[in-house]
């Protein structure tokens, strides 16, 4: 008698996968020893397959959390964080190939548009003497973002 119910009860809070036929089996069994009513085995089954799917949910859980802890452990970059990396190399790459090519605006990105007004001091009567410092200014710049993607991209070689 005592096997039934074990094996009820093992389903019932074990991680097994257990399908609605193997449980209606099971509840048979308990049934058929006397262990549980008749009237009782409809229920018997729904909460024996409800049982099985939140262990399974619960272990799927459990796994997730762990694997997503080991992975920050070993300092592996999320999803997330590597499309905020590549959005970001992406905009440096378009601001390097338009401070080095000349197009969109004589060359400046929005970093040295603000240079070369704060440089002019928003005066239009000092336009001539301001001209070579923001040429000056928007080279440095050029040189600062052109020094940065090339580090970040040995950077990111080095980690591949």
């Amino acid at each position: 008698m005592a096997s039934a119910l074990s094996r009820y009860l093992e389903a019932a809070n074990g991680l097994t996968n257990v399908t609605k036929s193997r449980a209606e089996q099971i509840v048979r069994q308990v049934v058929k020893q006397g262990e549980a009513a008749a009237d009782q085995a409809g229920d018997m089954v729904e909460e024996l397959l409800d049982r099985s799917k939140k262990n399974r949910e619960a272990l799927v859980a459990l796994v997730r959390a762990e694997t997503q802890r080991a992975i920050g452990r070993m300092g592996i970059a999320s999803r997330s964080e590597v499309e905020r990396l590549e959005k970001q190399v992406s905009q440096l790459k378009r601001e390097l190939a338009a401070a080095t090519s000349g197009k969109g605006g004589g060359g400046t990105t929005k970093k040295q548009s603000a240079t070369k007004k704060k440089a002019s001091g928003g005066a239009s009567g000092s336009k001539a003497a301001a001209k070579p410092t923001a040429k000056k200014t928007a080279k440095k710049t050029t040189k600062k973002t052109t020094k940065k993607t090339a580090k970040k991209q040995s950077t990111k070689k080095k980690s591949s």
